[in-house]
C-alpha cells in the first residue's frame, strides 16, 4: 500500500512539475532531472527497510516511520534544489560587506558617472509591472512611517534623483520611540521609562538623518513631524479632534516633542493632517511617494491614507502642481513580500482596514519597478546599515530588500480622490464642522 502511495506521489509530482515548468522553468528544472530518480530509489528502498525494521517493530510503525524520513528528505531537497537566481543572490549578500567598490553618492562627489543596470533576472517578474523612469530635475517626496521605511523602500530611488539633479524631501510621520522589542535589548532594566522611548526615539532620528546623507542628501532634507508610533491608526479611527488627542504609551506625551513645532499641535487626526497638507504646500512636489495602504502594519496603512487625504484637499483646492501629482505606493510588510511571489495574488484583493470598498478601489493598481545598478544597492546597503539600532532585531528583513529593483504601486487621480473618501466614510470622517469651528477658535486664543 505504501509502494502504491508513493507511485501516486510520484505521478503527481512529475505532472505538476511539467505544468510548473511552463510558468517558471529556473525552479522546475530540478523536478524533471532528480525527482524520478528519487521516487524510484525510495520505492524499491521500501521493501527492504520493512524486511529490516519489521523484524523489530510492528510494520505500521515501520511504514510510518519511513513515510516520516522521506517527508522530511523530500523537503530538504525541494528547499535545496528550488533555490532560483533570487533566492542565491538573497544569500550572498550581507548587511556588513560592500555589494560594490563605490556607492552612487561617492560616484557623484567624485563626479563620476553611476554606471546604468546591469541586465539581471527580474525580481517582480512574477507581476505585470512597467519601468520607472526618473526624469531630470525631478522633486521627490517621501513619506516614511518611522526612520528606516524610507531606506527600506526608496533608496535607489532618492540616489536616481539626486544623479538626475531633482531634489528629495523625506517626511518622518513618527519617530520610531515605540519599538519596545528592540529598545528592551539595548535597556536591560526590567522597567523602560518614557525618557528611555523618548531618547531612543532621538537617535533614530539621528540614524535617519545618516542613512539619507549615504544616499546622497543633507540633513536639511529631513522633515520629523514627531507624531505617535504605532497610534497613526488610532488617531484616525478614535483621535480624529484635538480636543481629546492620543496619549503616546510609549512617551506619555499627547502632542509632538520637537522644536519648533507649534504648540497647538497635538496628537489628533486633524492635525496630523494640517502637518502633512503644510508639509506638502511647503515643498511642492512633482512625485509624492506614501506607504501603501494595504500594507498590513496599522502605522504604515493609515499614514498612507493619510497623505491621500491631504493630497484629495490640496487638489480640491486646486492649487499647482497637485492637479498632476505623480502618486507612488510602497510596501514594507505584507506576507510573503517581497520575493515570497505568494503575495502579488493577493494584494489585489485587499482592502485598507475593513473598509471592504477600498479593495475595489485599489485593484486596479499598475506597478512599476526601478532597477538599480550594483553602486546605488551599495548605498542602499549603507543606508540601512545606517539604521544599527534595528540591526540586531531586523537585519534579516533589511537584507530582504537588497534586491536589484525596486517596486511602486502607481495610482491614478480616481483612486486619489476615492480613497480617502471611502475610509473617511467608513470611521464617519473628518470631523464635523461645528467640531472644526470649536477646534479653530480653541487653537486661536
Amino acid at each position: 500500500m505504501i509502494i502504491a502511495g508513493l507511485s501516486d506521489i510520484r505521478f503527481t509530482l512529475l505532472y505538476k512539475s511539467e505544468i510548473y515548468s511552463k510558468i517558471n522553468p529556473v525552479r522546475a528544472s530540478w523536478a524533471t532531472t532528480f525527482l524520478p530518480d528519487i521516487m524510484n530509489r525510495a520505492c524499491s528502498s521500501l521493501d527492504k527497510f520493512k524486511k529490516i525494521a519489521g523484524r523489530k517493530l510492528k510494520k505500521v510503525y515501520a511504514a510510518m516511520a519511513f513515510t516520516i524520513i522521506c517527508s522530511l528528505f523530500f523537503a530538504g531537497v525541494c528547499r535545496s534544489q528550488e533555490e532560483d537566481y533570487l533566492t542565491r543572490y538573497i544569500k550572498s549578500v550581507s548587511m556588513f560587506n560592500p555589494l560594490a567598490e563605490n556607492s552612487a553618492r561617492e560616484l557623484i562627489e567624485l563626479g563620476k558617472p553611476v554606471p546604468a543596470p546591469q541586465p539581471s533576472p527580474d525580481p517582480y517578474s512574477y507581476i505585470p509591472h512597467g519601468q520607472l523612469e526618473v526624469p531630470q530635475g525631478v522633486k521627490v517626496m517621501i513619506f516614511a512611517p518611522h526612520p528606516d521605511d524610507e531606506a527600506i523602500s526608496a533608496s535607489g530611488l532618492m540616489q536616481r534623483v539626486i544623479e538626475k539633479e531633482g531634489t528629495v524631501n523625506v517626511v518622518y510621520i513618527t519617530n520610531g520611540d515605540g519599538y519596545k522589542e528592540a529598545l528592551r535589548l539595548k535597556i536591560r532594566n526590567a522597567r523602560i521609562s518614557a525618557k528611555d522611548f523618548i531618547d531612543y526615539g532621538k537617535v533614530r532620528q539621528e540614524e535617519g538623518v545618516q542613512a539619507l546623507c549615504e544616499l546622497g542628501l543633507k540633513p536639511e532634507n529631513a522633515n520629523f513631524l514627531g507624531f505617535p508610533d504605532d497610534g497613526i491608526d488610532d488617531l484616525w479611527e478614535s483621535y480624529w479632534s484635538n480636543l481629546k488627542p492620543f496619549i503616546s504609551p510609549f512617551t506619555l506625551f499627547d502632542r509632538p516633542h520637537r522644536k519648533g513645532m507649534n504648540r497647538w499641535v497635538k496628537y489628533s487626526g486633524v492635525d496630523l493632517d494640517q502637518e502633512l497638507t503644510r508639509v506638502i504646500s511647503e515643498f511642492s512636489p512633482d512625485w509624492v511617494v506614501l506607504p501603501d495602504p494595504r500594507d498590513i502594519h496599522p502605522d504604515h496603512a493609515t499614514a498612507g491614507i493619510f497623505v491621500l487625504s491631504a493630497l484629495q484637499g490640496l487638489f480640491e483646492e486646486g492649487k499647482t502642481p497637485f492637479t498632476t501629482t505623480k502618486v507612488l505606493t510602497y510596501l514594507v510588510h505584507y506576507k510573503d513580500y517581497p520575493w515570497g511571489g505568494n503575495w502579488a495574488k493577493q494584494v489585489n484583493a485587499s482592502c485598507v482596514g475593513h473598509c471592504v470598498s477600498s479593495g475595489k478601489t485599489l485593484s486596479s493598481t499598475g506597478w512599476v519597478t526601478l532597477p538599480l545598478s550594483a553602486e546605488e544597492i551599495e548605498g542602499k546597503r549603507r543606508a540601512l546599515a545606517a539604521h544599527s539600532s534595528q540591526l540586531q532585531m531586523l537585519q534579516w528583513f533589511f537584507r530582504s530588500f537588497l534586491l536589484p529593483s525596486e517596486l511602486y504601486g502607481s495610482l491614478d487621480m480616481t483612486q486619489v480622490l476615492t480613497l480617502p473618501q471611502e475610509y473617511a466614510a467608513h470611521f464617519q470622517h473628518p470631523a464635523s464642522p461645528e467640531e472644526n469651528e470649536t477646534e479653530n477658535s480653541t487653537v486661536t486664543h
